[in-house]
Order: C-alpha cells, then sequence, then structure tokens
C-alpha cells in the first residue's frame, strides 16, 4: 500500500527509509553531486556515475570530498565488480534512461547487488505546480510514466519488497531570472534560453508568487524502494 509523507525535503525521506551508515552506494545519474555528499556525510561510501560528458567532467575537476567519487558511466554499464554494492539510488534519473535500455540496466543491478542491498528510486510526479510551469518547455509526462512502468514489470519481480512512498516537495526562487537560469544551464537537460523564458512561462511562473515576494513551486514526488533482491 502506497504511503504518503506529506511535505518532506529528499534527503529526510532517505534518511527515513534506509540507513546507509558504512555501505557502499553507487548514485546513478548523479548530475553535479550534492546526493553523493550527503550521503557521504551520513556514512556512506559513495560511486556517482554520470552519463554526460560535460557534467561528468566537472564531477571530476570537482574538490576532492572523503568517501566520494566520480565516474563517467551509465546505469547499463556500471564500473564495478559483480555483487560488490550495498545499495543503488536513482535520484530524478530514471525516467532519463531510454526505455528500450531498462532491461540492460535492471539486468547490471542484478550482477552489482550483494544479497541484502536496496535500490532506491526517487521520481517527479507528473503533476503539480512544477510540473504545470515546466511542461511548457519540457513535458516529461511520458518518459515518467515508461519509468514507472518498468519499476511495475521489471523491478518489482527482481526483489522480495517494497515500499511505495508519495511525498511533496517545495522548490522556492526568488525570480524568474534564478529559475530560467537553472534550467538553461543544464548540459544534461538541455532546454533552449528561448524555450525556458518563453512568455507563457513567465506568465505561469509568475502565479506562483508566494506572500514573501518569492515564487514557491511544489513538486509531488514518489519513491519506490526495494529490497533484497532475488540473485
Amino acid at each position: 500500500m502506497a504511503e504518503d509523507w506529506g511535505y518532506q525535503s529528499d534527503i529526510d525521506v532517505i534518511d527515513g527509509l534506509v540507513d546507509v551508515r558504512n555501505r557502499f552506494v553507487i548514485d546513478a545519474g548523479c548530475g553535479d553531486g550534492k546526493l553523493c555528499f550527503a550521503l557521504a556525510e551520513r556514512g556512506a561510501r559513495v560511486l556517482g556515475i554520470e552519463p554526460d560528458p560535460v557534467q561528468s567532467e566537472k564531477n571530476k575537476l570537482a574538490a576532492t570530498v572523503a568517501n566520494v567519487g566520480f565516474a563517467q558511466a551509465g546505469a547499463g554499464d556500471i564500473p564495478v565488480e559483480s555483487g560488490s554494492v550495498d545499495g543503488v539510488v536513482f535520484a530524478n534519473s530514471l525516467h532519463h534512461i531510454p526505455a528500450a535500455h531498462y532491461g540492460r540496466v535492471f539486468d547490471e543491478l542484478m550482477r552489482i547487488l550483494r544479497k541484502d542491498a536496496f535500490v532506491y528510486v526517487m521520481e517527479p510526479v507528473a503533476n503539480g505546480t512544477h510540473q504545470f510551469v515546466m511542461e511548457v518547455f519540457h513535458d516529461e509526462t511520458k518518459v515518467r510514466l515508461q519509468a514507472y512502468r518498468a519499476l511495475v514489470e521489471l523491478a518489482g519481480p527482481r526483489f522480495m519488497t517494497m515500499r511505495e512512498v508519495y511525498y511533496d516537495v517545495d522548490n522556492t526562487y526568488r525570480s524568474f531570472e534564478e529559475y530560467a537560469a537553472h534550467y538553461s544551464s543544464l548540459s544534461y537537460n538541455r532546454y533552449s534560453n528561448d524555450a525556458v523564458r518563453s512568455d507563457e512561462v513567465k506568465k505561469r511562473f509568475g502565479a506562483q508568487q508566494n506572500n514573501h515576494g518569492s515564487y514557491t513551486l511544489t513538486q509531488p514526488m514518489r519513491v519506490n524502494f526495494y529490497t533484497n533482491p532475488r540473485l
């Protein structure tokens, strides 16, 4: 049965579901590595893998952080030994994998996971005010549904237990320019400046102004947390 945790931060939900201390964790599609650092602060040893060459190079050049490493790789070919990983986290990244590759990805997870390992899949749900603004220049409804279908068909049968948690995250921006600059700067999601800064995006964004003069966008989230792989 799905659980509703109300308003949470992403890291608080992770803390509520899994203890990563002394565990070797892969952050698949790690982006700029922020989650890698947060997991390391909680006692994990983390390898962040990122297929985008531009972001991957930035990660390699970043300041060294204890117990955090980076590699340019996709989730279908993870550069670790078989049976060596305690957990894999997909944080807003599973839906970026082409649907045709999902079978290979879940086969690769079965190769690298230990018997008591976990897989943590955090995905944005295609509704809420964040979706309302973003869908003008990038509508991910279809790919998010494909990712969820892959979890049902490919992940579910491979694990003995699963929990499904829903929660909401508020993202606040001081201005439209701050919002637009963020999305225009992502090398692994290429949005044109004109698309991000269109009149319709500005209109929808402006309607989200809060009582403090900033702008708050709510993103509903879903976590599928799998444990005890059937190896």
